[in-house]
C-alpha cells in the first residue's frame, strides 16, 4: 500500500461527530465525484463515482449519519461497480432534492444557486467545516509522498475557480499553497515539510 492510500484510509475512518461538518466533507466529495442527473419527467437524483470502494463506502456513511438515507436505501441497494469505477447512485427525488438543499446546490424553492469554485462558502465559514471539506477533496482528488522520499501534498482541480477555492481555504489556515496547470488539471500543492504536517 502507497503511503498516500495509507493516509487516506485513515481519514475514511475519521466522521465528524458536528453534522455542519458532516455536510462539508459530503459536499466537497460530490463537488470532485458527484453529479445530478435527470430521469423520466425529469425526476431528480444524485450519483456519485469513485476511484475506490471504501471512498464510495464513507461517502454513502455521510449519507446515513447526516440524512438518515438507510431507512430507505441500504447500501447494498445503491452501491455498485461499473468501469473500473465504484458508484452510489440514490435514486429517491426527495432525498436527492434535501441533500442537494443542505449542501446548498438548491434554495428551498428547488432553484439551482450558483457560485464559483467548488462549494458555496456558506457550507465553509467555520474552521471546523474547512477541514471537514479538505478532507473530503482530498480523499477524492488528492495525494501525499511519502515523507522519507520527499515533501509533496497535492488536490487536482478540474478547473481554475475550484482549485483558487481550495488554495483560500488552505490559505486561510496560515498554510502556504501554490497552483500550477499540470496536463488538463489544476493542482493545488504544498512543498513544505512542516506545512504538509500541518494539513
Amino acid at each position: 500500500m502507497t503511503f498516500s492510500a495509507s493516509v487516506k484510509e485513515e481519514l475514511e475512518g475519521i466522521i465528524s461527530p458536528a453534522r455542519h461538518c458532516q455536510i462539508a466533507e459530503l459536499a466537497a466529495m460530490f463537488a470532485f465525484g458527484g453529479e445530478i442527473k435527470y430521469g423520466a419527467e425529469k425526476r431528480l437524483s444524485l450519483h456519485f463515482l469513485a476511484e475506490n470502494e471504501s471512498v464510495a463506502r464513507k461517502y454513502f456513511t455521510l449519507l446515513e449519519k447526516t440524512f438518515r438515507i438507510s431507512k430507505v436505501f441500504s447500501i447494498g441497494d445503491v452501491l455498485y461497480r461499473k468501469n473500473n469505477k465504484y458508484v452510489v447512485d440514490i435514486p429517491g427525488e426527495d432525498e436527492a432534492i434535501r441533500i442537494l438543499q443542505a449542501m446548498k446546490y438548491l434554495s428551498q424553492d428547488r432553484m439551482p444557486i450558483t457560485f464559483n469554485g467548488l462549494v458555496n462558502p456558506l457550507i465553509i465559514q467555520k474552521n471546523c467545516c474547512k477541514r471537514a471539506f479538505l478532507r473530503g477533496a482530498f480523499l477524492c482528488a488528492g495525494s501525499i509522498s511519502d515523507p522519507e522520499k520527499f515533501y509533496h501534498f497535492e488536490i487536482a482541480c478540474a478547473t481554475e475557480a475550484k482549485a483558487k477555492q481550495i488554495q483560500g481555504l488552505i490559505l486561510s489556515m496560515g498554510i502556504e499553497a501554490k497552483i500550477v496547470l499540470r496536463k488538463k488539471y489544476f493542482v493545488v500543492y504544498i512543498k513544505e515539510g512542516s506545512q504538509i504536517v500541518d494539513i
